[in-house]
């Protein structure tokens, strides 16, 4: 199976950068985005419970890897069985692997997402999203993740013990204010920033997931940024005026 996936994107320059073509990670989100409405929402059966879900689908006899082979090639998603200390399965998603919006059909990644921890939804189980290499061409619409939590029903929010976001940037935290009017107080204790991989170390074995060499690079390099000290700009001698002296 071809597992190319597109080029991969340069590193932030700091905590609160995602660069794109020179645009901080605020520019992630548009007008539309912002107005999102949030009034309404009831909760939702899984896409797994509708009639809808399997006629589109096509029935269920097909195999699964088959039906979504045009988002699972990407490998945006995997399933680490046994990643956490005590054994407990881990959901890794990776944004810098997710392909332009211009060709994956976000409403079959959301199925294709319900499907894979539908299996382990019964156990506890943990998801880590790492943020890097999410841009402004590849990002899922604001309005699809609110459609995400509201499809995730108690049924898959009730086992699930921590949500880790790796690399969090302003982007992250503006969409999480966006989501504190309508979450409960048991789903955001679940939620938690992790600035770099020696921290999330703290959480579950970092060897377990098997991390790729871009979000490590990142990593190395957000660590960098992150430890290096700011110098103070130096006082203007009493006797020089731009750096040079009266005279």
């Amino acid at each position: 199976m071809d597992t190319t996936h597109p080029p991969e994107p340069h590193p932030n320059l700091g905590e609160f950068e995602d660069p794109v073509d020179g645009y901080a990670d605020d520019d992630l989100l548009t007008p539309d985005d912002l107005s999102v409405s949030v009034t309404g929402m009831t909760p939702s059966r899984s896409f797994l419970e509708t009639e809808e879900f399997e006629t589109e689908l096509g029935g269920i006899e097909e195999p699964f890897e088959d039906i979504f082979n045009d988002i699972s090639i990407h490998e945006i998603i995997q399933v680490i069985a046994d990643g956490d200390r005590v054994g407990r399965p881990i959901v890794v998603v990776y944004a810098y692997r997710l392909p332009s919006s211009k060709e994956i059909d976000h409403t079959r990644l959301l199925q294709y997402l319900t499907q894979i921890i539908d299996k382990i939804v019964d156990q506890d189980y943990t998801i880590v999203y790492f943020h890097y290499g999410l841009r402004s061409h590849n990002k899922p619409p604001v309005r699809w993740l609110f459609q995400a939590y509201k499809q995730l029903d108690r049924r898959f929010k009730k086992n699930l013990k921590a949500l880790y976001v790796v690399h969090p940037t302003r982007f992250i935290r503006i969409i999480f204010s966006l989501f504190k009017g309508f979450i409960s107080s048991k789903f955001e204790n679940k939620f938690h920033y992790v600035m770099c991989i020696d921290e999330l170390e703290n959480a579950l074995s970092v060897s377990r997931l098997n991390l790729p060499s871009p979000i490590r690079d990142h990593d190395k390099n957000f660590s960098n940024q992150a430890a290096r000290p700011v110098t103070p700009p130096s006082q203007p001698l009493p006797t020089q005026q731009f750096g040079v002296p009266l005279e």
